[in-house]
């Protein structure tokens, strides 16, 4: 059987930039969704808005290729006791104390007098909605002593066939709901959708292909093209969708919609076929690893700083919303990755809260 090793290419330089681009993309998502439900489908402000939600929704699943693309290489061995011991637990831990950050934060809100002890645990529990990503990849790393197994003996075409089931079960079915749900239409899609292959893990093998395996190059051009269209039918289908439905809706370019995965797997593609085996000055490369090695930090933080700047008047709409969207962005990444910086550097704590 045909079998798939790493040929030694250097990745670090693209994988750190994907890192980059994909922290960057949340935080734009999340300045741009500030204005969504405050604004009426029909007006300019919401189209604003709701189109720099349709183009950036790449980042969680180049975030999760980019976790399939190092956790699957092919050099690395099984190891559950490492595996559980650095990377469950730290995810583990980091999910925990920002959960306890920001329940004590909406405490805070509270009257005093009117909490209990009841109140105070489930905002803690309950944390903050982006930190979802933290236990989903959890359950992904589970799975790896087995994953790693399969990808090491596995062929090009076994691979292969797995991300077709993963893009007819997953890509194609939420597409269609997205575009026309019923309850009829629901029950066909429900009738036949091998878990396996669904939801985040298609993207995390997915990424693996990608670096490891690729995409042969006479393809990367219609690739970026069909992205760019992509990019501009999210826009198009996004607002139009919300208007028909009368009410902010994104299901269209959701993380798992057609054009947002097209979007994400040429990014990739780009980034491996831009930067592999490039080498820019010391200086350079040093900088995009400080900021790769503190973007995880950026992630868990960006939704609280979001919230006090909102407190204190400081949001999108205080100039118009085609620049305060991605203004407030660059100030949130710009702030949380200074703080992260500091952070990770405090001596074993460092490596546990962001």
């Amino acid at each position: 059987m045909e079998k798939y090793r790493d040929k030694g290419t250097d990745y670090q330089l693209y994988i750190d930039i994907l890192r980059v681009m994909a922290c960057f993309s949340v935080i734009m998502l999340h300045t741009s969704a500030q204005p969504w439900y405050n604004l009426p489908v029909d007006s300019v402000g919401f189209k604003i808005a709701n189109s720099y939600d349709a183009l950036f929704r790449f980042g969680v699943p180049v975030f999760v290729m980019i976790s399939g693309a190092l956790f699957l290489e092919p050099k690395k061995e099984p190891d559950i006791k490492r595996l559980y011991r650095h990377n469950i637990l730290r995810l583990a831990v980091l999910y925990v104390f920002w959960s306890c950050l920001y329940g004590l934060m909406d405490c805070r809100g509270f009257d005093p007098a009117g909490i209990g002890r009841k109140d105070i645990a489930r905002e803690m529990i309950l944390g903050r909605y982006h930190l979802w990503f933290l236990p989903m990849i959890m359950g992904i790393y589970v799975l790896l002593p087995v994953l790693q197994v399969w990808i090491r003996h596995a062929s090009k075409q076994n691979i292969e066939y797995f991300l077709l089931l993963f893009f007819f079960c997953q890509i194609l079915c939420e597409t269609i709901r997205a575009l026309y749900s019923s309850g009829i239409t629901d029950y066909v899609l429900n009738l036949f959708q091998p878990e396996m292959v669904c939801s985040y893990l298609g993207y995390f093998v997915l990424g693996y292909y990608l670096v490891h395996i690729g995409v042969n190059r006479k393809w990367h051009k219609m690739i970026y093209a069909g992205a760019l269209l992509g990019g501009i039918l999210n826009v198009l289908l996004g607002n139009f969708l919300a208007e028909r439905a009368g009410e902010p809706t994104g299901a269209i370019y959701d993380s798992f919609g057609i054009f947002t995965a097209l979007i994400s797997a040429a990014l990739v593609i780009w980034a491996k076929e831009t930067f592999s085996g490039k080498r820019p000055g010391r200086r350079m490369e040093k900088f995009f690893r400080e900021i790769s090695a503190s973007t995880l930090g950026v992630y868990v933080m960006h939704v609280g700083l979001i919230e006090v700047l909102g407190k204190h008047g400081i949001d999108s709409q205080r100039v118009p919303l085609i620049l305060g969207i991605p203004l407030l962005a660059v100030l949130c990444f710009v702030v949380c990755f200074a703080v992260s910086a500091v952070l990770r550097r405090i001596p074993v704590a460092g490596r546990y809260i962001c």
